[in-house]
């Protein structure tokens, strides 16, 4: 880990923005910039987020500056009244706003480039606080800024993710302090065992101590592990935390989906569709073409998805995909025979090696003792026409959108597992 002397080098990053306070938007910049840092060895200590209330975000701004080496702010200098950072940090360092003219005339330039008339409200965002610095932006009309404030090097840039990260590599990456450390990070994503279970059976992996540091966390239905790693260069930490990224793999087995971030189960689906030459097309009544949705997410998914059918009526599951009206009157939409026969007529339609059938209650109403709210059946029809089933009780708590999301991953994994099980025979 780098250090000041003997003293870590910590850093402290706040978003502003009303969007991400509300859920409208999501707070990428600080995860990418968490990252950057810790590739310096710069350890990130927290993530803030604060809307656009001027005595809010100064007073955010002065309390980071005092814990932390590195202070990075990331939103509000646009040109409009709610675009308040500026004003805040100059209001954190007791200084009055001033015109640096540099940044105006590249503010001119940008809208002259453009053969766009400037307003006059953008003339604000050439204002800094007197005693800061300027910092350009190549891709917008929002120059970052610079100061000092107590015990910290504060960054305030734009909140538009790409400008952001070219002022961050351009402005700020060649003056960020570098010692004999780095941080780095991995994440190995999981499905289908829970959290507390996978925390149980990776319980001496878990340290939150030394070198290597690793945890688990949760989010749309996955559990991730995650790993960070501290060393005196990139690639000892990478090793270390390889070693244990390893170990992860090798006692979750099939639970395990993938190394890294971007890891999805579609994704994880599509590698092994591809290697094994094969394809694949569903048929959906509850979850409502959400597995196609997340099939055909990931770029080049032609190449093993054919496509599907959403057979929400009991017509259309009779006439498209063939499903006898005596099976449905006798069994119900929602029952291993529907869902197994919609299987093999989706395979039928496609020409497809692989199909999946999926059928349930996803309420809030059309529950039953029999059939309470979350029952699921998902059918696979494989390479040959062998179906096999799955049912699925999904919880009659949960609301209509989780039951049909979880009632997804668990089909698409029903097929990993398959997948898996195939290539290994």
């Amino acid at each position: 880990m780098t250090s000041k002397g003997n003293k870590k080098i910590s850093a402290c990053i706040l978003s502003v923005g009303d969007e991400l306070t509300s859920g409208q938007s999501l707070d990428t910049n600080s995860a990418w910039i968490a990252r950057q840092l810790g590739l310096c060895g710069i350890e990130t200590t927290s993530h803030t987020t604060v809307s656009d209330d001027q005595p809010l975000i100064a007073n955010s701004i002065l309390q980071l500056a005092v814990k932390a080496d590195i202070v990075i702010v990331t939103g509000g200098l646009g040109p409009t009244p709610d675009d308040l950072t500026r004003q805040a940090l100059a209001q954190a360092m007791d200084a009055e706003l001033t015109l640096d003219q540099k940044s105006l005339d590249e503010i001119e330039k940008f809208f002259r480039s453009r053969n766009y008339p400037m307003a006059a409200n953008n003339r604000i965002q050439a204002m800094i606080p007197a005693g800061a610095a300027a910092m350009a932006n190549t891709n917008g009309t929002a120059p970052g800024i610079t100061a000092t404030l107590e015990n910290a090097t504060v960054y305030v840039t734009p909140g538009v993710p790409r400008e952001m990260r070219i002022m961050f590599e351009n402005q700020i990456l060649p003056k960020l302090p570098r010692g004999v450390g780095v941080i780095s990070h991995h994440v190995v994503k999981t499905y289908g065992g829970g959290e507390s279970a996978v925390a149980a059976e990776l319980e001496d992996l878990l340290t939150r101590s030394g070198p290597v540091v690793a945890g688990t966390t949760v989010a749309d239905g996955l559990v991730s592990v995650r790993i960070t790693s501290h060393a005196a260069d990139i690639e000892t930490a990478d090793t270390q935390a390889g070693n244990v990224v390893e170990k992860i793999c090798e006692r979750l087995g099939t639970l395990v989906l993938g190394v890294g971030e971007d890891v999805t189960m579609a994704g994880a689906i599509g590698e092994l569709l591809r290697r094994a030459g094969q394809t694949l097309a569903t048929a959906e009544s509850c979850t409502g073409g959400m597995i196609g949705a997340m099939l055909t997410s990931i770029g080049g998914a032609s190449e093993y998805y054919r496509g599907g059918v959403v057979a929400y009526a009991n017509e259309i599951k009779q006439h498209i995909l063939g499903v006898d009206a005596a099976v449905l009157e006798t069994h119900g939409a929602v029952s291993e025979q529907v869902s197994g026969a919609m299987a093999i007529g989706v395979c039928e339609k496609f020409g497809t090696d692989w199909g999946i059938g999926i059928t349930g209650v996803a309420g809030p109403t059309g529950g039953s003792p029999e059939k309470p709210l979350g029952l699921v059946y998902t059918s696979l029809c494989k390479p040959g026409g062998e179906v096999t089933v799955k049912k699925h009780t999904l919880g009659d708590h949960n609301p209509r959108e989780i039951i049909r999301q979880r009632a997804s991953l668990a089909a698409l994994n029903a097929l990993r597992l398959e997948l898996l099980a195939a290539r290994e025979s």
